[in-house]
């Protein structure tokens, strides 16, 4: 996958939508009292998902989106209404 370049002009505001999205599921995995762990029950290693919460740039995948959002019963642009 490719990574953003800093030099692009969109770089600053895809950082922050990377920011937001790790806040986002930081904070509905702990709404429904769900350890780290417990996201390996959705096809997510407990080390990426640990790394997806400690580096909001490891979130790199529009896969990994998806099986977010599926973890909590979301819709990718729910888990996106950031």
């Amino acid at each position: 996958m490719q990574r953003p370049n800093p030099d692009s002009i969109y770089y600053d505001e895809f950082i922050e939508l990377q920011q937001n999205l790790c806040t986002k599921i930081k904070g509905l995995r702990k709404s429904r009292e769900l350890v780290q762990e417990d996201m390996a029950d959705y096809e997510l290693s407990v080390r990426q998902y640990q790394r997806m919460e400690q580096d909001p740039t490891k979130i790199v995948s529009l896969w990994q989106v998806f099986k977010l959002a599926k973890a909590h019963n979301l819709n990718i642009h729910e888990l996106l209404d950031l």
